[in-house]
């Protein structure tokens, strides 16, 4: 637990910069810590895990803007693999960037439909291709139940039988 006040008596006795940090998550929390603390800067650490966007999305609220809102499942995954490609491109051994990156995987799909699935099946990778075909799949099935229920006949409200009493 970040200890927000003590930052913002750091940053009321002295004249140098303060940089806060701890416990963001959110943009909405980053502008939080800047509103209670008063520091000069704010430093994203964990919160950062798994959605780099967070960044952006700060700058726009710190700006006044509208933050832009989280990206599309597909721009999630498709911004792991890249992270994951970047990663193993410091690996020596292709097998042991998969192992590695496992756990990043596993915050890029936070909050996803199925997540829980997801991630079981991500922590158990051996290789990006088979992070690749997971992703793939997932959005595959994900469009194909989308699919199924655009099919399926919209009913109303009102064609809707009251029960019985």
């Amino acid at each position: 637990q970040a200890r927000w006040p003590e930052i913002a008596a750091v940053k009321k006795a002295l004249s140098i910069p303060v940089i806060g940090n701890g416990d963001i998550k959110t943009p909405e929390d980053a502008i939080r810590m800047h509103q209670e603390t008063g520091c000069d800067a704010i430093m994203i650490a964990r919160g950062s895990f798994g959605q780099p966007w967070i960044f952006d999305q700060t700058k726009d609220l710190l700006a006044g803007r509208q933050k832009r809102p989280d990206p599309s499942i597909e721009t999630r995954f498709a911004v792991a693999i890249e992270h994951a490609h970047m990663a193993a491109s410091f690996e020596p051994v292709r097998r042991g960037a998969a192992i590695e990156f496992r756990k990043h995987l596993g915050w890029y799909v936070k909050g996803v439909p199925g997540s829980a699935d997801l991630r079981r099946r991500l922590h158990a990778v051996n290789s990006l291709d088979e992070v690749e075909g997971i992703f793939a799949e997932y959005l595959s099935q994900r469009d194909t139940q989308a699919g199924e229920r655009d099919d399926a006949p919209d009913r109303d409200e009102s064609e809707l039988e009251a029960p019985e009493v």
